[in-house]
C-alpha cells in the first residue's frame, strides 16, 4: 500500500470497499492510532488529544502500565527494571537502556 498504488477511476467504489477490507483486517487499536496520528498533522490541539489519550490506553492495557496502577494503589514506589527501555534514535534505530 503505497501513495498512488492504482488508478481506478470507473471501478472507484469497489476499489474504495477492497481497500478498506484489507486495512480492516489489522489490529484495531493499531488503526485507532494510526488515524490520530494522521489526523493530528491537520486537528490542532484537539489532534494531539486525542493522539496522547490513544496513546495512554495502549500503555494501561500494558503489563509495564500495570505495575505503575498496582504501586500506586500499594503506595510504593513502582519496580520497572523488568521492563526494557527504550532512551533514544540513532538513524531510526532504537537504542536499549542498559
Amino acid at each position: 500500500m503505497g501513495l498512488v498504488s492504482t488508478v481506478v477511476v470507473p471501478k472507484l467504489e469497489q476499489e474504495t470497499t477492497n481497500w478498506c477490507r484489507e486495512i480492516l483486517r489489522n489490529s484495531p487499536t493499531a488503526i485507532r492510532v494510526l488515524k490520530s496520528a494522521l489526523n493530528a498533522v491537520d486537528d490542532g490541539h484537539a489532534g494531539l488529544q486525542e493522539l496522547g489519550g490513544n496513546a495512554t490506553l495502549l500503555f494501561y492495557g500494558t503489563e509495564e502500565g500495570n505495575e505503575g496502577k498496582t504501586a500506586y494503589m500499594e503506595r510504593r514506589r513502582p519496580d520497572f527494571s523488568k521492563f526494557p527501555g527504550f532512551i533514544s534514535t540513532i538513524n531510526g534505530i532504537w537504542i536499549r537502556k542498559a
